[in-house]
């Protein structure tokens, strides 16, 4: 689903700003949300916000639209550590 060839210097390219999650840690480059992504649920995977994020991903989009995606999704999911 998201195993695309994504170019090495678009995984290594930073969030705008890092992403802490209630259930894996810290999400600071492409590279960690395309893991993060991988380890989804089917469930959590086919829901229409992280196959917004999957789109962003293969087109290899901007790094502010990929991370407010990923927030987004995040934040739906109940996973996005607001205390951090």
């Amino acid at each position: 689903m998201y195993a695309t060839m994504l170019r090495r210097s678009y995984l290594s390219k930073k969030l705008i700003g890092p992403l802490t999650t209630k259930d894996g840690g810290t999400l600071r480059s492409v590279l960690e949300v395309r893991r993060y992504m991988l380890r989804l649920s089917k469930e959590r995977g086919t829901a229409q916000r992280w196959q917004r994020a999957a789109e962003l991903l293969r087109e290899q989009a901007d790094t502010g639209a990929l991370s407010n995606q990923v927030q987004l999704a995040l934040f739906y999911d109940r996973k996005l550590d607001l205390t951090a």
